[in-house]
Parts: structure tokens; sequence; C-alpha cells
């Protein structure tokens, strides 16, 4: 396979160490509330991160309560940077970008204060385990065959799964419009139509169809992250010759111009989060990998992201 490289989360992701950033300031919220805004639906990815973030919080004492509340993912970027609440903070996600970066050319989260990345969920490519689709190589070379015949199934238009298919496609010398994906609403939609035969192969979060793979119904070709993944024998796609990371990473946006000692203390209660046992434990439990990140490192990273997403979605004919 032809060598390409394809930037997909930069130095910051690959370190993924917990003591990155600038040091945070000593002012606590452990005597306030913060209510935190979660794009996409109850119950979804973002929900369960963001309950997970709130239980950590409250009881290691690291904020008085946290409220979540979920809102439409069009519109809540919107209306939280109208609301300019101090107290409040709003999950940032790669979906998030594929809905506002059209309408935003200075940058997709621009009018917030980034404060942290916190967490990941690594993507997979799998197929049915009677596929004829041995190797992820058997798998390129079919994308590389014939883009429109080889349905892929995933979740939502524009999401990270999108995403991580066209970056295949551009990795591999197919002009990502041809591609031919299937969004569903869920992992579970679209696993059912794998094999309901309607697809031909998956591209799901690891944590979603794990069960699935481990009783044999679901058979990995790859891994999208930087390592293999215990448990998934499965080679990364740095190891089938693809230059290419793509992780759901999860991270805290404030609002714009947030003042210093907010912002110190919103990067506290993060930073104490990331360093809990708790936090480390539900993240394995969750399949979710910690990418903890701060600071200006944690700014630098969402600028480059942001806009690595927005040519992304542009070279899929993807706009918001």
């Amino acid at each position: 396979m032809r060598r390409r490289q394809v930037l997909a989360l930069g130095a910051g992701f690959v370190a993924m160490a917990a003591g990155c950033g600038g040091a945070p300031g000593t002012r606590g919220l452990a005597t306030t509330r913060v209510s935190m805004v979660v794009p996409g639906p109850a119950g979804g990815d973002a929900d369960r991160v963001a309950r997970s973030l709130k239980g950590v919080a409250e009881r290691e004492s690291l904020a008085r309560a946290v409220h979540v509340e979920t809102r439409p993912l069009a519109s809540c970027l919107a209306e939280f940077t109208r609301a300019r609440r101090a107290d409040q903070v709003l999950m940032a996600e790669p979906e998030l970008v594929g809905t506002v970066r059209a309408a935003r050319p200075s940058g997709a989260f621009a009018g917030t204060t980034p404060v942290a990345r916190l967490c990941g969920e690594w993507e997979l490519i799998a197929v049915p385990a009677s596929s004829r689709l041995a190797t992820f190589g058997a798998f390129a070379d079919a994308l590389r065959r014939d883009p429109g015949r080889l349905a892929v199934a995933g979740r939502n238009e524009g999401g990270v799964d999108h995403l991580l298919l066209g970056m295949l496609a551009q990795s591999l010398g197919v002009d990502a419009r041809l591609v031919r994906y299937a969004a569903h609403p869920s992992c579970d939609d679209a696993v059912a139509a794998l094999n309901g035969g309607t697809a031909a192969a998956v591209i799901a979060g690891q944590a979603a169809v794990r069960a699935r793979v481990r009783s044999g119904e679901l058979r990995v070709l790859a891994v999208s992250s930087p390592e293999r993944i215990p448990g998934l024998e499965a080679p990364t796609l740095m190891e089938s010759d693809v230059h290419l990371y793509c992780a759901n990473w999860r991270g805290l946006l404030g609002p714009g111009r947030l003042a210093d000692d907010d912002r110190a203390a919103l990067a506290l209660l993060c930073r104490g989060v990331a360093e809990s046992p708790r936090w480390q434990a539900l993240c394995g439990r969750n399949g979710w990998t910690p990418l903890y990140l701060d600071g200006d490192d944690f700014r630098q990273w969402l600028g480059v992201e942001s806009a690595r997403l927005g040519r992304a979605l542009g070279e899929l004919g993807v706009r918001a």
C-alpha cells in the first residue's frame, strides 16, 4: 500500500499526558455549581461521558453540584456562546464541528474558551465473521476498486464514523465523495444493517461493539488508535500503512472572554477529574481512553483539530 500522510490527532493525542498544560490556579469550584451543556440526546454517548464526569466531580468535592443539560447538536453551540455564563461549560466533540464549521469561517469554536480535553473512544472497522474481507488490505482494495459499491455503515452523517471513512478514502487515493456511506441513528442500527446484508462493513466506537466482537459476531479489520487495543486481535491503521489516528474525543469549553480566575477554576476541576482513580476506572469500564490536555496546548490542538475536521467534511461534501 502506498504511504500517505493523514494528520489526525497531532502530538497531543499520542502523548496523553495528564500534566501537559499550564498549571491551574488555586481557586476551586467546591462551593459552586457548574452547568454542563451537552450536544445530542439524553442517554447518548456524550451524555454518558458528561454524567460520569458529574459523578466524579461531585464525589471528589471538586464542585458542589454539576447540572447536565442535553441540547440539539444544531443549536447548542450558538446558545452557549450567546449565554456567556461563567458557571457554564460546553462539552465539545468531533460531531459538533460538523454542525457549525460552515457557518463559522473563523473556526468552529470561536467565541469559547478551551479548558481541557478529557477522554476519547477509539474507532474500529469491522465486518461480519463470515465476510470475504479477511483483512484491512482486502477492505482497502475493495474501496479503491469501486468506492460506490462497498457500502459502509456507521452513525450520523458528518459524525466521527463518517469522518474516519472519508479520511481513509483520502489516504488510499479515493475521492471521498464517491464513498458509499450509510448513516444510522446508533451503532446497533449500523450493525443491524451489516447483519441484514445492506452493508459490507461498519465503522463504530470500539466500546459500542466490543461485546459483539468478543462473541465472534464481528471481526475487526483495524483500529484507529496509535497502539493496539488490549483484547482486540486487530492491527492499527498505522500498521496497515495508513498514517491516521482518530478518536471520538470529548473536551470542555468555557464561554468566550472568560476571566482568568474562572478559567483557572475550571482547569482545576478538569485536572482533578482526570487524576481521580474513580474517573480512570470509569474510563476503563466504558472503553474510553484518558486523553487529558489543557491550557495553551489544548487551545492550539483544538484549533488544528477543528480545521482538520472541517477540511475532511468539505472533502466528503458535507455542509452544516
